[in-house]
């Protein structure tokens, strides 16, 4: 029997499984956890005009309504992390230079029903846009779901776990997805 380190056995496991983890994925996201409470956050990869276009465009995608929106929820951080470290250098050129383009637009001077529409029609564009739309998206949620304020308001959340219970209805496990 072989010893293995637990980012070896997180990532084997989750081949079995068939998903593909990121070993500097699961990092950023458990560095999350511990961001700054106190104010003295600043951006390490994004300038300020890229951060409004991270934080706008997510807001599109995850808006608050009667539950937290991207915007409370801070996924800006979160994706400025990820370009800042934890991305290929490709990836986050690739998504820098699309965030540019959109800044250049002015999306951030939109209103959210014009931000919508860019972002529709950002959708029906093949190649690049929709790479970006796509790959955006998946992190957006990602830094959402995996947030504070995702999964503890909007999923269920357990920190520990009681009797499992297979076959019961949505409505009786509280009307929710359950948070990891």
């Amino acid at each position: 029997m072989e010893n293995i380190s637990r980012k070896e056995a997180i990532k084997k496991t989750a081949i079995l499984l068939g998903v593909t983890v990121s070993g500097s994925l699961i990092t950023s996201m458990l560095k999350g956890c511990a961001s700054k409470q106190d104010g003295s956050w600043s951006p390490e990869a994004l300038d300020r005009r890229q951060l409004r276009v991270v934080s706008d465009f997510a807001e599109v995608l995850l808006p608050g309504t009667d539950t937290p929106g991207a915007k409370e929820a801070q996924v800006e951080r979160f994706l400025d992390q990820l370009i800042a470290g934890y991305l290929s250098d490709g990836e986050s050129e690739f998504l820098i230079r699309k965030l540019n383009e959109m800044a250049d637009d002015r999306f951030h001077e939109l209103s959210f029903e014009e931000q919508s529409r860019y972002v529709r029609e950002m959708i029906r564009l093949e190649g690049e846009n929709l790479a970006f739309f796509r790959r955006f998206k998946q992190l957006a949620m990602l830094g959402f779901f995996t947030s504070e304020v995702g999964a503890t308001q909007l999923l269920n959340y357990d920190e520990i776990p009681g009797v499992y219970e297979g076959c019961i209805s949505l409505v009786s496990a509280g009307g929710k997805t359950w948070a990891l």
